[in-house]
C-alpha cells in the first residue's frame, strides 16, 4: 500500500509537470525489454519461494507417515506381547510414554523451527519425561520464588534481575540442545528397551529404527530450509530493479497514454511489488502468520489421532 500510493503520486507528479513541458518524455521501446527483465526476475523469486513452502508441506506430510506407521507398529507389537496381565499396566504406561514422544517430536520440531527454545510449553512439556525437563522447571520454581517476594523497590529490581539470569540460563542450556534430536534419541532407548525385554522382535525393532532415521533425515530436510534465507544480495537487487522500472513508466507512458498514466503506474506497482511480497511471506512457511503453513493444527490433529490408539486393544 505504501508504494502503490509513493509511486501513484510520483506518476501524477510527473503528468502535471509533463502537461505542462517541465519534465522529459521518452519513448515506450525500454517497456518490453525492462518488463522482460523484472518479470523474470519477480518470477524466479516467486517459484523458490513457493518451492520451499511446497517443499515443507511435504516433508511434514513425510514426517506424519512416519509417526502413524510408528506408533501403530509400536503400539499393537509391544501391547500384544505384553498383553499377559502380570505388571501390564505399567508397562502399558512405558509403552503410551514411548508413543507420546512420537507426538512431542512432531511438536518440538515445530518450535525449533519458530526458534522458540525450552520444553516449557503447554503443547510440549508434558510428554517430555521429567528427568529431560527437571532443569527447566527447577529454574521457573526460581522465578515463581522470586516474583513472591516483596514488591519494595529495592527488591523488585534485584528479584527482576534474577528472573532474567534464570531466563537467560533456560535460554542457554537450551541453545545448545537440539530438542528434536534429543527426542530421537529417547525414543530409540525404549524400543532398544522393549527388544532386551523381548516385548519386540528382531524384525520388528528394526522397522522401527528405520523410521526414525527417516524422521532424522525430514527434521534435516525442516532445518535446510529454515537456515538457508533467500540470499539478500538477490532480495534488494530485485526490490531496486523493480522500483527503476517502476520509476520509467511515467514518461514511457505520458505520451500516449496522458492522465491514465497514473492508474497504469499504481497497478503495475501493485502487481509488481505484491508478487514480491508474496515471496517474502511465504519463503519461511513454519511461522505464524496467516499465510504460513497450519503448522499447530497438524500437530493437533496428529495428536487427537495418535492418543486415539490408547483406545485400541490387539
Amino acid at each position: 500500500l505504501v508504494q502503490v500510493i509513493a509511486f501513484s503520486a510520483y506518476s501524477l507528479w510527473y503528468v502535471i509537470f509533463a502537461g505542462h513541458g517541465f519534465a522529459p518524455v521518452l519513448s515506450n521501446s525500454l517497456i518490453p525489454i525492462l518488463t522482460i527483465v523484472t518479470a523474470g526476475m519477480i518470477g524466479l523469486r516467486t517459484n523458490s519461494s513457493y518451492d520451499r513452502f511446497w517443499e515443507g508441506r511435504k516433508l511434514w506430510s513425510g514426517l506424519v507417515a512416519n509417526i502413524r506407521n510408528a506408533t501403530r507398529i509400536l503400539w499393537f507389537s509391544v501391547a500384544k506381547n505384553d498383553n499377559d496381565g502380570e505388571g501390564e499396566a505399567n508397562d502399558n504406561e512405558e509403552i503410551k510414554q514411548a508413543i507420546r514422544l512420537f507426538i512431542a517430536l512432531a511438536i518440538a520440531i515445530k518450535h525449533r523451527l519458530r526458534e522458540e527454545n525450552g520444553v516449557g510449553y503447554l503443547d510440549l512439556k508434558n510428554l517430555i519425561p521429567y528427568a529431560y525437563r527437571k532443569f527447566e522447571e527447577k529454574h521457573e520454581y526460581a522465578l515463581e520464588e522470586h516474583e513472591s517476594q516483596n514488591s519494595h523497590s529495592s527488591e523488585a529490581v534485584i528479584s527482576e534481575k534474577r528472573n532474567m539470569n534464570i531466563s537467560d540460563n533456560i535460554n542457554k542450556y537450551y541453545e545448545t540442545r537440539n530438542i528434536p534430536i534429543d527426542i530421537t534419541h529417547m525414543i530409540y532407548n525404549y524400543i532398544n528397551m522393549f527388544k532386551k525385554q523381548d516385548k519386540l522382535d528382531s524384525s520388528t525393532f528394526y522397522t522401527i529404527n528405520s523410521l526414525i532415521h527417516s524422521m532424522t533425515e525430514i527434521y534435516t530436510g525442516f532445518e535446510r530450509i529454515f537456515t538457508t534465507p533467500i540470499p539478500l544480495a538477490y532480495s534488494v537487487h530485485l526490490k531496486q530493479m523493480i522500483t527503476l522500472y517502476i520509476l520509467a513508466l511515467p514518461p514511457q507512458l505520458y505520451e500516449k497514454l496522458g492522465w491514465y498514466t497514473v492508474p497504469i503506474t499504481a497497478i503495475a506497482t501493485f502487481t509488481f511489488f505484491g508478487v514480491d511480497a508474496i515471496g517474502s511471506e511465504i519463503e519461511n512457511p513454519f511461522g505464524y502468520d496467516i499465510n504460513d503453513l497450519p503448522v499447530d493444527d497438524y500437530c493437533s490433529n496428529l495428536r487427537k489421532e495418535i492418543e486415539s490408539l490408547f483406545e485400541e486393544r490387539p
